[in-house]
């Protein structure tokens, strides 16, 4: 099991999985639609743990080949029928690159959407562990003003009706942040997993049907070939995506 050091704790960074690939077919034949919810590939400041929340910091060489791996994982999907109709990506350059990268490789747009843009973190924001720590030792709490978890996932629930209205209903690729993909699954799984649980790995993918009532979790933080695999089972029972 793979760890991440926050705040002098431990949190995992492997997958886990809300819906077999079958159950997560039978809610997208229901009429859902799939959302693939990625974040960004890695900066300089995510290999130190400098808070970046909307600071435009570029992906460094390893995340760079991350995008490059993760377009290859998304390619071999639609060699075997998945369709996505487009690649939305919050504003910020790590965030564009990425989804330009698995755009360019799937032959498909790739357009900006504001509502994927990572926590407004105000005066954390560009501060490492340590000197958060030290600058503010109650946390959030105490830098304000701070987008709470609870208004980040509130504006990513708005962000999957943005993006499925800009794929028309299809399949569609996001790219975004640790941050806020981390609020919106606390509440997706009423603070299982997510914001001071665990930790989004960079080109990791997360599964969301949505455009029925709530959004429903169906896979978090799956990595590498398990991208392929999860798609291509789904496709395997029915799903059309």
């Amino acid at each position: 099991m793979a760890h991440q050091v926050k705040k002098g704790r431990t949190l995992p960074t492997t997958p886990y999985l809300f819906a077999s690939p079958s159950q997560a077919a039978h809610y997208l034949l229901e009429g859902r639609s799939l959302i693939c919810l990625i974040r960004h590939g890695q900066t300089d400041w995510n290999l130190i743990k400098r808070l970046q929340g909307r600071e435009d910091i570029p992906l460094n060489d390893t995340g760079r080949e991350q995008s490059a791996k993760l377009a290859e994982y998304l390619a071999a999907a639609k060699a075997s029928g998945f369709t996505p109709s487009v690649v939305c990506s919050s504003p910020l350059s790590r965030a564009k690159d990425t989804a330009e990268c698995i755009a360019k490789r799937l032959g498909i747009d790739s357009v900006v959407c504001e509502s994927l843009n990572e926590r407004d973190y105000g005066a954390l924001s560009g501060l490492t562990v340590e000197e958060r720590r030290k600058l503010f030792p109650r946390g959030e709490k105490q830098a304000v003003p701070v987008e709470s978890v609870p208004q980040a996932a509130s504006r990513m629930y708005r962000a999957f009706d943005e993006i499925l209205e800009v794929s028309g209903g299809r399949t569609v690729i996001a790219i975004s942040h640790g941050g806020i993909i981390n609020s919106v699954f606390s509440r997706l799984s009423q603070g299982d997993i997510g914001t001071g649980k665990t930790l989004t790995q960079n080109c990791s993918v997360s599964f969301i049907a949505s455009g029925i009532g709530h959004p429903i979790p169906l896979a978090y933080n799956i990595q590498d070939d398990g991208i392929t695999d999860y798609i291509v089972k789904m496709l395997r029972f029915g799903a059309d995506i």
